[in-house]
């Protein structure tokens, strides 16, 4: 009874305190701040939109010009402010507690599943019907879009991941681009010809999951995968086959370090780091999206002879890569929920799409002829996406558990079993675990 108490009361102040602070966001405004009351302004309504941080000051520039087009021909008003990601992803989660979510949010594909088995997401599935562009979307976008027969998002962003590599450098080494992890594995005097690492990991952060999805994914594992009751788990350790292969993952990582391959410090960096490395021509090899793009123009030397390749596989595996198709979320609580369709089909619009993501646009009739959007494109029907499900406590695990392996020297089975484990807790503290 006393746990109740307490609960009702943290949820009156959580939402006395959204109340008195909505419209404080900490973030970056990026629009006028005059509104009439209940999102109404004198030419129409007002649209509250979250937003993540431009990749580039450029692409942020363009992304407001687009939407001062929209507000003149639309008559509604947007109300735009940016945040970093996981104050963008926490803000979500206590406007929500608080039943005071904005209209529109530019968020993360490992946020559908948690979002969705919270059930703050609106369905657009009708609203897809009557939408004209709707045709223009992949079945493979539609698909990371969807959950349970529901589309619950429209994409703004989509890219895979290739394996980047600086040409100048594998020529002085005197070997080709790899095809297989083996050959990556076998650059063991790399350094010593080039003079720097031939193979750049993430270890850490946001980008570490993303990689070890697709190594697990290059061996047919899942890091979780749909039982028959409509529930998750993690089947490694029901399966002596799928745990071999996960260990064969982790020894990967190992190996890396172990046979000098990819600097030791990389046990502790995360994207941050690798990708200035590989701009900065500090490594020779690295598995990224296409937004590096942009250091062509603050390192046009180093990164003018870069190659974009497949990402290498194992010689007993298949191809894999990453894709990240990024959603505009509606929510179920959200006040002007037709206004926001009609600026999210906007943003997914062709005009909105070849001016700010035209090299990373999910729509199949938008492409640039940069190696940057054509040879990313071309591996898209290999692209794998997190399972549905809330996905937190299971990102962090597959840090951890990479770190198990190259900082705390346990073995690659050991890394294995553990996040079989620990996947599989996750599930269950989120009420997705399947017993059955």
């Amino acid at each position: 009874m006393r746990k109740k108490a307490v609960a009702i009361l943290l949820s009156l102040a959580m939402a006395a305190s959204l109340v008195a602070c909505s419209a404080s966001s900490g973030g970056n405004k990026a629009s006028t701040e005059s509104k009439e009351e209940e999102g109404q302004t004198k030419g129409g309504t007002t649209i509250e939109v979250w937003s993540s941080s431009p990749t580039s000051e450029e692409q942020g520039e363009v992304i407001k010009k687009q939407i001062a087009k929209y507000e003149e021909e639309s008559g509604n008003e947007v109300n735009y402010t940016e945040f970093s990601y996981d104050m963008l992803h926490d803000k979500v989660l206590s406007s929500a507690a608080g039943k005071n979510t904005p209209d529109l949010v530019w968020g993360l594909p490992e946020w559908v599943g948690e979002f969705y088995n919270m059930g703050i997401l609106e369905d657009l599935t009708e609203r897809y019907e009557s939408w004209e562009d709707a045709s223009s979307l992949s079945d493979a976008v539609k698909k990371a879009m969807t959950i349970d027969g529901k589309l619950v998002g429209v994409p703004y962003e989509m890219t895979v991941r290739a394996y980047l590599c600086h040409e100048n450098m594998l020529k002085k080494a005197g070997v080709k681009a790899p095809t297989t992890w083996d050959d990556v594995l076998a650059m063991t005097d790399f350094k010593e010809k080039a003079g720097v690492y031939p193979y750049g990991i993430a270890a850490v952060g946001a980008r570490a999951p993303q990689e070890l999805l697709v190594y697990l994914a290059q061996y047919e594992l899942e890091i979780c995968s749909a039982q028959d009751d409509g529930k998750y788990k993690n089947t490694w350790k029901d399966n002596s086959e799928e745990l071999e292969k996960a260990e064969k993952v982790f020894q990967f990582y190992k190996d890396c370090i172990d046979k000098g391959v990819t600097d030791p410090n990389s046990r502790a960096w995360g994207y941050e780091e690798t990708d200035e490395n590989f701009s900065t021509g500090l490594c020779a090899t690295y598995v990224c999206g296409n937004w590096l793009q942009e250091k062509e123009t603050t390192n046009p030397d180093e990164m003018e002879d870069v190659l974009i390749e497949p990402i290498p596989a194992p010689i007993d595996g298949q191809e894999a890569t990453y894709m990240e198709c990024k959603p505009l979320f509606i929510f179920n609580t959200s006040k002007n929920k037709e206004e926001a369709f009609d600026l999210a089909a906007a943003v997914c619009g062709k005009e909105w799409q070849e001016d700010v993501y035209a090299s990373r646009s999910p729509r199949s009739d938008v492409q640039t002829d940069s190696k940057w959007s054509k040879d990313f494109s071309a591996l898209a029907d290999t692209g794998v996406t997190f399972p549905p499900v809330t996905l937190g406590g299971i990102s962090q695990a597959m840090i951890d558990s990479i770190a198990m392996v190259l900082q705390e020297g346990k073995t690659p089975k050991e890394a294995a079993e553990w996040l079989s484990d620990a996947v599989n807790k996750s599930l269950d503290d989120s009420g997705e675990f399947s017993a059955s």
